[in-house]
């Protein structure tokens, strides 16, 4: 095979990869080739729209232009309708972005744009990424239709300041993320007036990027589901879960003399989490059908980077027609305290206007302190200076509020986990945080050398080596030509997020694996495939204790994607108890403040554990917090 360094999707997407591989002749009719007729009488494949390159006009022409720039996940195609000197309409026509996320910025930032007449107004917070790839293809769309693009740049314009408000309600909260909301949800159901204050201007923070469904022991849904074939897991009992995770404690960092409340108080409540969701209206995604994860039904439609998206909206649609409040574009710079009682939050809007809440309860939702470098410098010393891929959001403001009433702060400064994203070839890092089950190979590092078993506590194992400078600070994922099938499309996991790592360049073709060294000076590298081969083949484990190795296989060169290993969050927070009161440093409850989620840091940690289900806990006991709040306020 010569196509050297050939991009798999190049050419007529998906089946150009194909093709390349042999399967020709896929139902075609010899009329779908006429008129296609190149130089020395061969025939080219027609373009597809992807490929089409738009004639820029010389003179400023009425009518619709297209064109694309690369988002967070792939594509984004935008089409400008031009008239008499005005965007008349600017739509996103196609896209992968994220569900909740880059997904919400296709709708909102193009509608800023016809209604200020300018490509300059700020992006959506939460969605940069997207917004850009917007602009970027705005910007050719306009300069396709003759048009002057630099009368639509009138620059960043000063948000106008609103007015000030006074509000009385009986509960508020900080951040209307994964705990945010579902508290949210469940005190309206209750009956309380609800208001949510979010700092980016669309909701969800962590909840729309997490890769995670419910964990959940026993609920009535989980058992309809099974119809008995699965009562002897250990993941369908409570009692049998905690006794697996028990395992798991550190001693060193064990508080409770292995009782794990934490997690007994999670596993409790989520039976009647996810029958409540179910009850709601929340959809499921059974994913127990398939033997990657067990019986647990995960939040649906869609697991990676796009279910939890959809029941972020869900939840977010039910607290409005619930007669709930979020205030967006509103950073919480205070916790009002009246006689040692929390008792509202203060938020200031982009404009410079103040919001004065009055509560009887103050809930923290506001998510952990990766994307803030001075926090994670303090905290975590041995991570200095180490970037974080996370919510823009997770500067930490709710645990350096919560600190300046009394509370008080734990399980800071233990190791981190790192996953995977792509080197940002497309200036974006592109989250492949599971290439290790989706493609098939071996990970190995600037020299071509593997380090570590990728398939057991992976993150650790990743975060370890990217803190260890022997491994040169490069990686990249080996894989072959079924590899690269399994990663366009992949059955077993039910996503395909990953294809886009074709599209944008970062899954690199070459036709020898001495090629690929060479090229990336990977010099181990052919030793190194031998090896696994050889394990792979004799049905053995290898040097890291991997088990079931893939055979890779080189006849046809190899695949090649380069990672950037990145720390993703932070798992130290706020002191709650079991039922998301806030404690100072010696224990005490701090009266009417209540919190859930990342700014509590994880719950395993609690525990003694290391961090695995964030989502898990910010759901868990973002409802736990709604169900304290509403016995101790009514």
């Amino acid at each position: 095979m010569e196509l050297s360094r050939r991009n798999f999707l190049k050419g007529t997407g998906a089946l150009a990869g194909i093709s390349a591989m042999g399967a020709i002749g896929l139902g075609c009719s010899p009329a779908a080739n006429q008129g296609t007729e190149a130089k020395g009488g061969k025939a080219e494949a027609p373009k597809t729209p992807a490929e089409t390159t738009p004639t820029a006009l010389k003179e400023a022409t009425d009518g619709k232009f297209t064109a694309k720039a690369m988002g967070h996940e792939n594509y984004v195609y935008v089409e400008a309708t031009m008239a008499g000197g005005a965007i008349a309409n600017l739509r996103v026509l196609a896209h992968d972005e994220t569900v909740g996320v880059g997904s919400l910025a296709t709708e909102m930032w193009p509608a800023k744009v016809v209604e200020t007449q300018n490509l300059d107004v700020d992006a959506i917070s939460g969605a940069t990424t997207t917004c850009t790839a917007i602009k970027n293809a705005a910007i050719e769309a306009i300069s396709n239709s003759g048009a002057d693009v630099s009368q639509f740049q009138k620059g960043a314009q000063a948000p106008e300041k609103g007015e000030d408000q006074t509000i009385d309600t009986d509960v508020v909260i900080m951040g209307a993320g994964t705990a945010g909301l579902t508290a949210a949800t469940r005190l309206l159901e209750k009956g309380f007036k609800v208001t949510l204050f979010e700092k980016q201007d669309i909701p969800g923070g962590s909840m729309s990027m997490t890769y995670s469904g419910l964990a959940c022991a026993g609920s009535q849904l989980q058992k309809n589901y099974s119809l008995g074939r699965f009562d002897s897991s250990p993941f369908f009992d409570k009692d049998a879960m905690l006794g697996v995770l028990k395992g798991l404690v550190v001693p060193e960092n064990d508080r409770f003399d292995g009782a794990m409340p934490y997690d007994d108080a999670l596993y409790t409540t989520s039976p009647a989490l996810v029958d409540w969701l179910h009850e709601i209206g929340v959809g499921f995604y059974s994913m127990g059908v398939n033997k990657a994860y067990g019986v647990t039904p995960y939040l649906a439609p869609g697991c990676y980077e796009g279910g939890c998206g959809y029941a972020m909206q869900y939840l977010v649609d039910r607290i409005g027609a619930l007669g709930g409040t979020i205030i967006y574009g509103a950073k919480v710079t205070d916790i009002t305290m009246t006689e040692g009682r929390a008792t509202g939050l203060v938020a200031e809007g982009k404009g410079g206007e103040t919001y004065t809440a009055t509560a009887k309860a103050v809930l923290l939702a506001s998510g952990g302190f990766g994307a803030n470098q001075e926090m994670v410098d303090e905290y975590y010393p041995q991570y200095k200076g180490r970037s974080f891929n996370c919510c823009p959001a997770s500067t930490g403001d709710g645990i350096v509020l919560g600190q300046k009433v009394g509370a008080g702060i734990e399980c800071m400064g233990r190791e981190l986990g790192a996953y995977m994203s792509t080197t940002a070839q497309a200036g974006s890092r592109m989250e492949i945080a599971f290439m290790y089950q989706t493609t098939p190979g071996i990970m190995v590092n600037a020299s071509g050398d593997q380090f570590g078993n990728v398939m057991s506590a992976n993150h650790f194992v990743i975060g370890r080596a990217l803190c260890d400078d022997a491994n040169g600070g490069k990686f990249f994922w080996i894989t072959d030509e079924s590899g690269a099938v399994t990663t366009m499309n992949n059955l077993t996991y039910a996503f395909d997020t990953y294809k886009a790592v074709f599209e944008r360049g970062d899954m690199v073709h070459y036709a020898s694996v001495e090629e690929a060294a060479e090229a990336l000076g990977l010099t181990n590298l052919q030793q190194t495939l031998d090896t696994h081969n050889a394990h792979a083949l004799a049905g053995e484990e290898d040097e890291f204790k991997r088990k079931k190795l893939p055979y890779i296989d080189t006849h046809d060169g190899v695949w090649v994607c380069g990672i950037e290993p990145t720390f993703y969050l932070t798992t130290g927070g706020l002191a709650i108890d079991t039922s998301a009161h806030v404690l100072t440093d010696d224990g005490s409850t701090i009266a009417g403040l209540y919190a859930a989620g990342d700014v509590c840091g994880s719950i395993e940690e609690k525990d003694g554990k290391q961090y695995g289900m964030g989502f898990d806990a910010a759901m868990n006991f973002g409802y736990i917090m709604a169900e304290t709040v509403a016995s101790e306020i009514a």
